[in-house]
């Protein structure tokens, strides 16, 4: 699962959401987190720049601004989870 996490330097919420994901990344073993500064990428910095921290799957935001563990950890698995049973079907 190929996680895109837009943060910029001297962001205090980038750094309180980087522990979560430091933290969830350690415990999953399938979870990758690609780090993407917005300020290298004009169209990323004027799509994210009152948002962030954002993190992606798939497109889908699963936060803006906040992380927390337990409810990122329950959307992870709720999306494994999904992938799961359609490619069952």
């Amino acid at each position: 699962m190929q996680l895109q996490f837009y943060t910029k330097p001297d962001c205090p919420l980038c750094d309180e959401a980087k522990a979560v994901l430091q933290s969830i990344g350690a415990k999953t073993s399938f979870v990758a987190i690609k780090e993407i500064d917005i300020t290298k990428n004009l169209g990323l910095f004027t799509k994210y720049k009152h948002l962030i921290p954002v993190l992606e799957l798939d497109g889908q935001q699963l936060f803006v601004h906040r992380a927390t563990y337990w409810k990122l950890m329950w959307q992870l698995w709720w999306h494994r989870f999904q992938k799961f049973i359609t490619s069952n079907r």
